[in-house]
């Protein structure tokens, strides 16, 4: 199946190919992680794209891929084994892979700070610092689960919040998604950016609280042994990037209180009113004619409930590519979260 996607994908513009599937169990997610890379450097050579591949079941019940694109035919790569460099002028651009653990069997915690230090490595190898990520996705097995009290998505938060404490953050947090996964560990990507010219901007939603300010109230779990108290998700509604409006992880979250319906179409709908006002024309500090979304992908937490939310997306939302994945939602009562790609 990795073959048979990798033939149809152009290599000479390629930059990531992100795989979804679901393994039978952690032996084989970092069976079928090797199995991934090496395959698609086999098919690709020494100018292969980054690879991550993500414990989640498509919908399709099948092996599929997203394919990060460059249609900048100016800009220079650099090529390395975990991430790719992209240069344009006093432009600079980090991309990488999903970067995973040496151990997936430790604490959430634990896992993420191993991340986070290879991700500052990386970074300051090529002049980077924490604070120039403007997209970041994070990717959480179990992510609601807790171990003698302890969560994994607020061990997750903890780790994160350690690492962004060694910047000042003064242009805002990254776009970001915290997501459940049904195995793997802890898994980080992210792009990075410095020196560009072009906007970039982090964007509030007024229908909701910014996830960096939540009360304790809504965080979940006990606090690890480095801090004083549970840390808040550090990341923003939406980041805009030029004219591209990069949208984390949303969900059925009003205020800072999550919806109490138990009907995912119903979560389906009042998400994409919160991202709708997100993305419109009143509410991006630039001057546009309004938005329209590129792509979004669903993650749902039913299997069984897809249909229903294909319905729904496909009667309101008919022109939007979409991707329809299964997985845990970081609170237990949501039931669906969507991010996108938008562009005014």
């Amino acid at each position: 199946m990795c073959r048979d996607i990798c033939a149809r994908i152009d290599g000479n513009r390629a930059l990531k190919i992100s795989f979804f599937g679901l393994p039978a169990d952690n032996r084989e997610y970092l069976t079928m992680n090797r199995e991934l890379h090496c395959t698609v450097n086999e098919f690709f050579g020494s100018r292969a794209p980054l690879v991550s591949f993500i414990a989640q079941k498509s919908s399709s019940d099948t092996l599929i891929a997203e394919v990060t694109y460059l249609n900048d035919s100016d800009a220079r790569i650099t090529h390395h084994s975990r991430y790719k460099v992209l240069e344009r002028g006093a432009t600079k651009e980090l991309i990488t892979e999903g970067i995973i653990p040496g151990d997936i069997s430790l604490s959430t915690f634990e896992q993420a700070k191993d991340i986070f230090a290879a991700i500052e490595n990386i970074l300051t190898t090529e002049g980077f610092s924490p604070c120039d990520i403007y997209r970041q996705w994070n990717y959480i097995e179990n992510i609601t689960v807790k171990n003698d009290g302890s969560q994994n998505y607020q061990e997750f938060n903890d780790a994160r919040s350690i690492f962004y404490g060694k910047c000042k953050w003064n242009g805002g947090y990254p776009a970001a998604t915290g997501i459940g996964t049904a195995r793997g560990g802890v898994m980080i990507e992210l792009y990075a950016i410095k020196g560009e010219t072009a906007i970039n901007k982090p964007i509030d939603n007024p229908m909701q609280v910014a996830a960096h300010s939540y009360s304790q109230k809504v965080l979940d779990g006990t606090v690890v042994k480095e801090l004083q108290e549970r840390t808040t998700p550090k990341f923003e509604r939406a980041r805009l990037l030029g004219n591209t409006i990069y949208i984390s992880g949303t969900a059925a979250i009003k205020g800072e209180d999550s919806a109490t319906q138990n009907d995912t179409v119903y979560q389906a709908g009042l998400t994409m009113e919160i991202m709708n006002n997100l993305i419109s024309k009143e509410n991006i500090p630039a001057p546009n004619n309004g938005a329209q979304y590129d792509l979004l992908r669903i993650y749902v937490k039913h299997e069984e409930a897809i249909p229903a939310v294909k319905e729904y997306m496909n009667e309101h939302y008919a022109a939007v590519p979409k991707h329809y994945l299964v997985s845990d939602i970081c609170r237990p009562e949501l039931l669906i979260e969507i991010e996108g790609v938008a562009h005014i």
